[in-house]
């Protein structure tokens, strides 16, 4: 835990160090010497030191410097009563700590062995800039109270010298308890900007040397449409060291109240969190009308991650973790939480790191939320395996790989599917005395399919036949690239055309192997230059291909461009990839990229399909984001053209948005944001907000509003204006 409110402890501390010296003796006549301590020794330094034999006393004048390790005090004038082993300091008197808090006194008077002591008009300068002021301070057995005192970790000094913090805390009296390590305030009182807004009796919160104590966290402040006025009030419970808990309750005017809480733990060999809420909340029809009753509703999130090092395994870098999401129902985290997640994914596997080898097994689990995601027919994988294992690259860079993967899919209503694959290949990279770069790539790989229940196949496209079937994969490829560079005085062109050539067998993907892991594809730059560009097992790319395409790059100072295009060709002509991809028939679509960037003040991406034939643009992905480091500017296009496209039983979309933002950062504590989203095919607007941050050392407020236009079932076009305030080290 940070720093809190009044780092007392320093003072008393302060207080502490000049006791040390009861065990000190000061020889007579000695500007320079050493204290011998029990703890630690303190030495000093002073221009005149006169030892009073009638009143049995040492006094130390003139630049009075006592060190102990990085602790460093300075005085006009030390007076040490050896009889009564008192310790008066007075006269510019400062205490500068190994962090660089410092202490400035007027006088300090030490007693009673050094244990309790007396300090007058306190002013602490503390590293980070904040400041306590106080009248006095007393310590009395292992208790350090400070009366009329002050605090705030705001800047205080102006341009004109004028002492106005922003906000400060008053206190009548501040007392520090080292044996209960707790600071307790007296008649407390909150000024921001110099205007008193809360008054409490008592606070009290532990002091800067506990890690972490109970209290209440910063709450936060918002009203919408849907849930009214809400306020999430959160309480910290600590535990023990190892382990917390906080209560984030969130109490809404419409809603009632959603309880909701935290729980961490520190296992030694690693660590775990369980994440949970629930209400009881107003039942609602399909036309998002109440019906009168109520219904439970809430989620659990939990993760953990732990090491398997002490078990002596194979090797010593085992591990495994899991990860639990869960919800009542599809629209709960859209409704409470602003999660627009449409995939709850749960898993808890094992894993281990060896070398260049890598294996993983685990169970996975999937929660759809949305509309017409149904549980019943959603696939878990029970279980599922991948290895992974790279030779040491040979004399000439050559390398062997052996990749192995396997899953069980399982639905309580539908298909069930079993999958192994075992694959591999051999890698060699090479360079001709032309400066051309090959590599060379050939690979097989087996494939084993069980499937089962194959008449309850709920979306008929993705195939599935009962039985068992097998296929095997070769492959041979061939990469080529050659580099044209030419290098002026402060620039850097590259040209590069880039080749690629896979020979495969004409086998097509038989409709007797369901589709579970390869549904979603479409052909761009990403995947241009790709040896198998679907990102699944069950279905591949057949067939020989030839991969051709141009890179060119310019490198001038701060302005750097990179460009590719690039087009795929089949020699057969068998439909592999779903209509509206970007690839059916023997030639692809173009595709490419362009990035622009110019420093910090333009970056540009633009990502494109052109139509073989016609050219026309089929995928236009613009985002711009410019300006300088007080203006920021970004503006997002995203046109994914199929009109005309039958899209049924695909998991393609026609889109087609645009979306605006920007940061204006008025002062270096002062921003203002804002953003807009329209989608360009309904001609309506999903979502806009703005708003408005202030932050400097020592506090954080925000102010915004934000209102969603879109619609699904219990969850309406809402707006919501969220309120933050965040007083630093306050509680």
């Amino acid at each position: 835990m940070g720093r809190k409110i009044i780092l007392t402890c320093l003072l008393s501390g302060a207080l502490i160090s000049l006791s040390s010296m009861d065990s000190l003796s000061f020889e007579d006549q000695a500007p320079v010497g050493t204290m011998p301590d029990m703890k630690k020794d303190i030495n000093f330094s002073a221009e005149n030191v006169v030892y009073d034999s009638a009143k049995d006393r040492v006094i130390a004048t003139g630049d009075v410097n006592l060190y102990q390790g990085r602790n460093v005090l300075k005085a006009d004038k030390v007076i040490f009563n050896r009889k009564t082993h008192e310790v008066k300091a007075t006269g510019n008197i400062s205490i500068r700590d190994g962090n660089g808090n410092i202490m400035f006194l007027d006088e300090t008077i030490l007693t009673d062995g050094f244990k309790d002591g007396f300090i007058r008009n306190i002013r602490v300068l503390f590293a980070d800039d904040g400041h306590l002021i106080a009248q006095e301070g007393r310590r009395t057995d292992g208790k350090t109270t400070f009366k009329r005192a002050a605090y705030s970790p705001c800047k205080t000094c102006n341009r004109d010298g004028e002492r106005k913090p922003l906000w400060q805390i008053r206190a009548a009296a501040i007392t520090h308890d080292e044996n209960d390590k707790v600071i307790r305030y007296k008649n407390v009182i909150l000024e921001v900007a110099g205007v008193p807004i809360l008054y409490t009796p008592y606070f009290s919160h532990p002091d800067p040397t506990v890690h972490s104590a109970s209290g209440f966290l910063t709450p936060e402040f918002s009203t919408s449409s849907e849930l009214g006025l809400n306020v999430t009030i959160p309480y910290y419970f600590s535990l023990a060291p190892d382990k917390d808990l906080t209560l984030e309750p969130l109490v809404t005017s419409r809603d009632g109240i959603v309880m909701a809480g935290t729980y961490r733990q520190h296992t030694g060999n690693g660590q775990f969190f369980i994440k949970g809420s629930t209400t009881y909340a107003l039942d609602r029809d399909q036309d998002k009308i109440d019906t009168g009753d109520r219904e439970i509703r809430g989620h659990i999130f939990s993760g953990g991650k732990f090491s398997l090092d002490n078990l002596n395994l194979v090797s010593d870098t085992w591990q495994w973790d899991y990860d639990l999401r869960w919800v009542s129902d599809d629209t709960y985290l859209r409704r409470y939480y602003q999660d627009r997640s449409d995939v709850l994914e749960s898993h808890a596997r094992i894993e281990n790191f060896t070398n260049r080898s890598y294996f993983t097994a685990g169970v996975y689990g999937f929660q759809g939320l949305d509309e017409e995601d149904v549980t019943a027919t959603t696939g878990q994988a029970l279980p599922a395996f991948d290895l992974n294992i790279a030779s040491t690259p040979g004399k000439w860079g050559n390398q062997f790989t052996v990749d192995a993967s396997g899953v069980a899919i399982v639905r309580s209503e539908g298909l069930n599917s079993q999958r192994v694959s075992l694959k591999g290949a051999w890698k060699l990279p090479l360079k001709t005395s032309l400066g051309d770069f090959y590599t060379f790539t050939a690979s097989v790989r087996a494939d084993a399919f069980h499937i089962s229940s194959a008449e309850l196949q709920d979306q008929p496209i993705n195939g599935g036949t009962n039985g068992t079937f097998g296929r095997v994969l070769p492959k041979f490829a061939i990469d080529w690239k050659l580099p044209f560079i030419k290098n002026g005085d402060t620039t850097q062109q590259i040209i590069e055309p880039l080749v690629s050539i896979i020979f495969a067998p004409n086998n097509k993907n038989s409709t007797d192997i369901v589709n579970e892991d390869s549904r979603n594809f479409e052909f761009d730059e990403n995947n241009l230059f790709s040896h198998e560009r679907y990102n699944g097992y069950d279905k591949w790319e057949s067939g020989t291909r030839i991969n051709y395409g141009l890179r060119y790059s310019l490198y001038a100072g701060k302005t750097t461009v990179i460009g590719t295009i690039g087009q795929s060709f089949r020699i057969q002509s068998s439909e592999t990839f779903p209509v509206g991809s970007g690839f059916e028939g023997k030639s692809s679509d173009f595709v490419g990229r362009l990035d622009v960037t110019y420093g910090d003040y333009i970056d540009y991406v633009h990502r494109f399909r052109l139509d073989k034939s016609s050219l026309r643009l089929r995928r236009n992905e613009m985002i711009l984001s410019g300006g300088s480091k007080k203006v920021r500017v970004s503006v997002r296009f995203l046109d994914l053209d199929r009109a005309g496209t039958d899209l049924t039983n695909t998991e393609l979309k026609n889109i087609k948005e645009l979306g605006t933002g920007f940061q204006y950062h008025v002062t270096n504590q002062w921003t203002m944001y804002g953003s807009w989203v329209r989608d360009m095919l309904k001609n309506d607007t999903i979502s806009y907000d703005a708003g408005v941050k202030f932050k400097n050392e020592c506090l954080e407020f925000g102010l915004g509003f934000e209102r969603r236009l879109t619609s699904d079932r219990d969850i309406t076009p809402s707006s919501t204006i969220h309120l933050r305030l965040v007083l630093k080290h306050l509680g």
